[in-house]
């Protein structure tokens, strides 16, 4: 597998390491939303977010040493259906961290996923 990208210096996509790569494959699929993977094997998972962008899993081999804390890495997600996608992952027991907090002037919602990875949401519509 060859990654590269259609111009120089552009973003490839986003890696979230994972000890539990089928959990976090079904989370994002299901419960945001992303879709069925382009690429979804048993150490790597690939959702294109745009043409260019992919947001990956990639498993944390057994016995790497892995930093205790997390959060060093976030992500943002713009999503046309925020209130949907928000409202499923209350149903499965995914409550916000924050709501309406801020990033960069963005009306942001922040959420964990499954091993604790924080990421935003936000729509275009509340921020108009």
């Amino acid at each position: 597998m060859i990654l590269s990208n259609k111009r120089k210096n552009s973003l490839y996509g986003v890696i979230i390491k994972t000890h539990n790569i089928d959990a976090c494959r079904a989370f994002y699929r299901d419960i945001l939303g992303l879709g069925a993977p382009v690429i979804d094997s048993n150490f790597w998972v690939e959702f294109k977010l745009q043409e260019d962008v992919a947001l990956v899993l990639e498993k944390i081999p057994e016995g790497e040493p892995v930093s205790a804390e997390h959060g060093n890495t976030s992500w943002m997600l713009r999503l046309e259906n925020l209130e949907t996608v928000i409202s499923r992952l209350k149903e499965h027991g995914y409550e916000p961290l924050k709501t309406d907090c801020e990033r960069l002037g963005i009306k942001v919602n922040a959420f964990k996923d499954p091993e604790g990875n924080i990421f935003y949401l936000y729509s275009d519509k509340e921020n108009k």
